[in-house]
């Protein structure tokens, strides 16, 4: 709430009633020489107002307070929401070093197939054929072991990747979500605010400034 809104609404709320009872208007003011004076019926509706504003100004300080209560709740919860993005582009970055893994194991796959290849095509003869036929035979059974590695591992960034992402997705419209909620219940608290500032401008034009019969009040509060 700003601040002269604050004071506006406190003053439209801060009269004692003894003060009211020795004041010769409504507003602790001294009158306009010419105001009218005001009957007891006016005099009653404007104390029956004053005492509904301050009723309104009371409800406005508990929303205000809710709402600063809310928009905390939402800076923490963008902040956690950020630490948690934090974490995945973490959990991302290992993931991108698992695919360079991946594709350089892609590599060697590729160069064993070529010399595979050329083995069929132009075998070797005599002991070098014997020396390749060896070389190719350890290299194929190591990039199935490694191929079974890469695999399972593959597995577990899935199984720990997809949970992660789907978890920072539905956190981060949640989080939008209530940063939208309270956007828009801060702009409907500050049209109440702009609404009760303009009934107690009303009011004080009414009411506020114009001088009443200390015995009409006397007479009305003894009603009660």
């Amino acid at each position: 709430m700003h601040g002269a809104v604050a004071v506006a609404l406190m003053l439209g709320c801060a009269w004692p009633l003894a003060a009211v009872a020795q004041s010769k208007t409504l507003g602790g003011d001294v009158p306009a020489k010419g105001g009218a004076m005001m009957s007891r019926d006016e005099l009653r509706a404007c104390l029956k107002e004053q005492q509904a504003q301050a009723a309104q100004v009371a409800e406005l300080e508990k929303r205000r307070a809710e709402i600063a209560a809310e928009a905390d709740a939402v800076r923490q919860q963008k902040d956690a929401v950020q630490a948690e993005r934090d974490a995945f582009a973490a959990l991302a970055n290992q993931v991108q070093a698992f695919k360079e893994k991946v594709k350089a194991h892609g590599d060697r796959v590729a160069i064993y197939n070529e010399r595979t290849k050329a083995f069929k095509e132009n075998p070797p003869r005599g002991a070098d054929a014997e020396r390749e036929r060896g070389q190719l035979e350890a290299e194929g059974a190591a990039l199935s072991q490694a191929d079974a590695a890469i695999k399972a591992e593959a597995a577990q960034w899935t199984a720990k990747v997809e949970p992660a992402r789907a978890a920072l997705t539905e956190h981060t419209q949640a989080q939008q979500a209530a940063a939208n909620a309270a956007i828009e219940r801060n702009r409907v608290f500050n049209e109440a605010v702009k609404a009760q500032e303009d009934q107690l401008a009303a009011w004080k034009q009414r009411c506020g400034h114009r001088p009443y019969r200390e015995a009409d009040e006397k007479a009305i509060r003894a009603e009660k």
